[in-house]
């Protein structure tokens, strides 16, 4: 706009010859100053062309390299396409990986990072501010994988990422993108953490990455992915509260209820929510089951616990709705250990990953199991043994108070 407009000015000092004349010495600075603003302009925009055609360049070379990295695992890809879910098939992927030398875990962090001292060399080295790069490739479900290429300097972490996809039996690069660490840290217990910044008011997905480095003992995992995981820390407080068999007030029945019916028969519960406002008869024993599968208490204890109905022996339920739906990025949960007690019971301590506040211990609990001889069991008691000042469960929503239900709700 400002070379447009000092053009204009110097081609009307030109139509009037007297003008020129008498303003001789103006009009040559003006000239000067139109020539420096032509040449800069070229310059930058130059710059600017080639650094655009820079990032495609390394965009370009980093698509074909991981393209390349996916072709390490093609048999395996292709000789278990029915089972590339399972955490069995990611192992074989990861197993591929690392004969390469490559860093490499699941998404979902429930494998050992393999090569992974390439990883924790990388962390030393950018914690010392010197220069270092690693690659870590994360292992998704039906075969896909991001690539990370990490270099650092200054203290500084640039990130380069690549995802690839299998289309037609051949892996398609399919996004790309590279950022500089807004935030970054590697915990005593073994997490790398990286954060893309994101502006306030940004509505797409949190810009947090989190990578457990360390191993885990395969006992802590097996009884996490048995006992721990198919709870988690979602749409319920049983983990984030204090709570036995003589003080259970705090528990929410409801959320228990869905997430155990889930456990119990493979899906939801048969009752739709609508979006909120729609209220349900739950038959007593069809309730009641589901909660006494898993938890120690009699019919009378959990009635205290909800709104029941002993006329027609029901249960009033309501669904979460608009107003009472939980943020979507919870915590996941970790056993770090076990303890197997003279009675049989287990005590699992368990600490909740939370990757958008980039903790790996956000909350650490002792959580008390029954297992059952025919491979059932029960969850006894909770008690919450640490929580960090910055996550406070900061997750999880309570449902609607009887009052909150009817001014939401009452009109529907």
């Amino acid at each position: 706009m400002l070379l447009k407009k000092m053009q204009q000015y110097w081609m009307s000092i030109l139509k009037n010859k007297k003008i020129f004349m008498g303003n001789y010495y103006i009009c040559k600075i003006f000239a000067m100053i139109l020539i420096v603003l032509i040449v800069f302009t070229g310059c930058g925009q130059n710059r600017i062309t080639e650094k655009e055609e820079k990032k495609e360049t390394v965009e370009s070379e980093m698509n074909a390299e991981v393209k390349k990295t996916a072709q390490t695992f093609r048999f395996v890809y292709m000789k278990e396409k029915s089972e590339l879910n399972t955490l069995k098939v990611k192992r074989k992927i990861i197993n591929c990986l690392e004969e390469k030398g490559y860093a490499a875990v699941d998404c979902d962090n429930q494998i050992d990072m393999v090569n992974r001292e390439k990883v924790e060399d990388f962390c030393k080295a950018a914690e010392k501010e010197e220069q270092a790069a690693v690659d870590i490739v994360v292992v998704f479900d039906e075969g896909e994988i991001i690539q990370y290429h990490l270099e650092s300097m200054n203290g500084k972490i640039n990130v380069r990422l690549c995802q690839v996809k299998w289309k037609d039996n051949s892996p398609q690069a399919n996004y790309y993108d590279e950022y500089e660490a807004y935030e970054w840290k590697y915990t005593e217990k073994g997490y790398l953490f990286l954060e893309e910044y994101h502006p306030p008011g940004f509505d797409g997905a949190p810009g947090e990455t989190g990578f457990r480095v360390q191993p885990l003992d395969k006992t802590c995992r097996e009884l996490n992915r048995k006992y721990v995981m198919p709870l988690g820390y979602a749409l319920n407080n049983l983990l984030i509260t204090n709570w036995d068999n003589q003080n259970y007030t705090e528990l929410d029945f409801y959320d228990l209820y869905e997430k155990m019916y889930y456990m119990k028969y493979g899906k939801q519960v048969p009752y739709e929510a609508n979006y909120g406002g729609a209220e349900y008869e739950v038959p007593k024993d069809e309730f009641e089951e589901v909660i006494k599968t898993y938890l120690p208490f009699s019919n009378s204890e959990i009635e205290k616990g909800t709104f029941y109905n002993s006329d027609n022996r029901t249960f009033r339920y309501r669904p979460r709705g608009l107003y009472d739906c939980e943020f979507p990025y919870e915590p996941y949960p970790e056993v770090i250990s076990y303890e197997k007690l003279q009675d049989g019971t287990l005590k699992l301590t368990i600490e909740a990953v939370w990757e958008i506040r980039m903790l790996d211990q956000s909350i650490t609990s002792e959580l008390m199991i029954k297992p059952m001889e025919d491979g059932s069991f029960q969850y006894l008691s909770n008690k919450v043994i640490k929580s960090d000042q910055n996550a406070n469960a900061g997750w999880y929503m309570p449902r609607l108070t009887e009052e909150e239900w009817e001014e939401n709700y009452s009109n529907n």
